[in-house]
This record gives structure tokens, sequence and C-alpha cells, in this order.
């Protein structure tokens, strides 16, 4: 029994590790983007910054910033983008806030 835990736990830990890496990659491949001044919304949406705005919801802190900056970006080049993007992650950040909340009431 101890060493089906120990697996499993070893494959949880696997699984964040890759996690971590990939919204690393993802942040990395936004940052290119905007450094190219790639002004395709959607596409920055769904290649990066999705991803990216799940992980604020986890409560990841480097998501967090990665989000805000591409946030800036959004500012500059649409700012009708910028507003809903900025709705968006003020909900994910509602959202963490609330799932901490319950947890600390249990």
């Amino acid at each position: 029994m101890k060493d089906n835990l120990d697996s499993l736990v070893e494959t949880i830990s696997q699984l964040n590790a890759m996690q971590d890496a990939d919204n690393d990659q993802r942040a990395v491949e936004l940052y290119r983007a905007i450094f190219r001044n790639d002004v395709d919304i959607n596409k920055l949406d769904f290649n990066y910054a999705d991803h990216i705005l799940g992980y604020v919801e986890f409560g990841v802190e480097k998501a967090e910033i990665d989000y805000r900056n591409y946030l800036r970006y959004l500012k500059m080049i649409s700012p009708e983008a910028y507003l809903s993007h900025l709705d968006m992650f003020n909900e994910a950040i509602r959202s963490r806030d609330d799932e901490n909340i319950e947890e600390d009431e249990e």
C-alpha cells in the first residue's frame, strides 16, 4: 500500500513539474509574440494567455505577473479587448480568492 501511495505522489509531482514547465514555455512564447508586436489577439489568447489565466486561478504568482503584462500590451493594441480581458482576469482572481476563503472556513 505504501509503495502505491509513494508512486502516486511521485506521479503527481512529475505532472505538476510538467505543467509548470508548460506554463513557463507559454509565458516565454507570449513575451516573444509581444516583443514581435503580434496583434492577433485570438492567437495570443488561444496559444498562450488563456492557459496562463488558468494558472492565475490556481494562485500561481508568476502567472499573475505574466497575465498583467499581457493586459498592459492589450491596453496598447486594443482597448476594447483589454477591458474584456481585464474582466476575465478579475474574475479569475475572485474565483481564486473565493476558493481560498472556503478552504480557510473548513
